[in-house]
């Protein structure tokens, strides 16, 4: 028996199949997936370098603000220094820390393997008068080891009436040797009398002596201690200073290296230098496991550090010890 011929609708069927639905080839699925991920990796970096952005600016602010909050309180410290007008009593020092007898060096970012920037710590006491009771002032950085190159900057106070100025600065300097070995030996600062904290991630701090004529006073001798103690570098003049002795010629400082004011005798200018290292860089500085990788740490690491310099006039000079 022949099969049955098919339809007419069945042979339209065969002719002309059903649409099917639109779809994406493999390749163009791969072409797709590869551009997304490009822009959100784009994307993520940008996200990435706004947020670099944005920390660094918060740390910068916090970092200048803290700087220019220490400055202002040391400049009025410094304006109202009096002299003693007692032969034996430090009206001011400033001298090399303990800890800091090894200079930090750092290299300068973009400059060079020559262009090298030294680091000085100092410890530094002032005296000032209000009410008929002296008040000595002392400032400290007290490292986590020996030579670390950084620390904690600290705040020593202390009152006598007079005549007991003398004894102020022999204070300062006994329990700045103290909380030297505490700090060293991990233990807290908390129970010194007259101590307070003021900054962490100190790197550099000096003070520079200048004579009322405006230039740095120069040392005529390492210890000399004479009426005219200082004497004028021999490119310039700079005004004779009385019971005024110092240091010279060190790594530090070729000029001065320490200074020392007695008696009626006060710098009629000093010129504060600050070097603070960032947040973020002193937590990793801490967190290195050997002194010796911190130094190192360090030394690569001046683009971190924030400098400040300001000038401060004295306003009690007895100009008697400038003739």
């Amino acid at each position: 028996m022949s099969n049955p011929l098919p339809t007419n609708s069945s042979v339209a069927d065969c002719r002309n199949p059903a649409p099917r639905a639109a779809a994406f080839s493999l390749v163009e699925i791969l072409v797709a997936v590869a551009l997304l991920s490009f822009i959100i990796l784009g994307l993520l970096a940008m996200f990435h370098q706004t947020q670099r952005a944005f920390r660094s600016s918060i740390t910068q602010t916090d970092v200048l603000e803290a700087g220019r909050a220490f400055t202002e309180m040391l400049a009025r410290e410094i304006e109202q220094m009096a002299p003693s007008h007692a032969p034996y009593t430090l009206n001011f020092f400033a001298e090399i820390s303990g800890g800091f007898t090894q200079p930090l060096v750092q290299n300068l970012p973009g400059m060079g393997t020559t262009a090298r920037r030294t680091n000085v710590v100092q410890r530094f006491f002032l005296l000032s008068e209000l009410n008929r009771q002296w008040t000595g002032t002392g400032y400290q950085v007290l490292p986590p080891s020996p030579d670390a190159g950084v620390g904690t900057l600290y705040r020593f106070t202390a009152s006598a009436s007079r005549p007991g100025g003398n004894v102020l600065s022999s204070n300062f300097q006994f329990f700045s040797q103290i909380a030297y070995q505490r700090s060293i030996q991990g233990i807290p600062m908390t129970n010194l009398p007259g101590v307070d904290r003021v900054l962490d991630g100190v790197v550099h701090l000096r003070l520079k002596a200048y004579a009322t004529n405006g230039f740095l006073v120069g040392v005529l001798g390492n210890g000399v201690d004479s009426d005219c103690g200082f004497q004028s570098d021999p490119r310039s003049l700079y005004s004779p200073v009385r019971h005024t002795y110092g240091l010279r010629n060190s790594i530090f400082d070729p000029m001065q290296t320490a200074i020392y004011f007695r008696s009626n005798a006060v710098p009629a200018y000093l010129e504060l230098e600050l070097g603070m290292l960032e947040p973020r860089t002193y937590e990793r500085f801490k967190a290195l496991g050997t002194p010796a990788a911190q130094r190192q740490f360090l030394e690569e690491r001046s683009a971190q550090v924030h400098l400040f310099r300001q000038r401060i006039p004295v306003r009690n000079v007895d100009y008697k010890a400038y003739r």
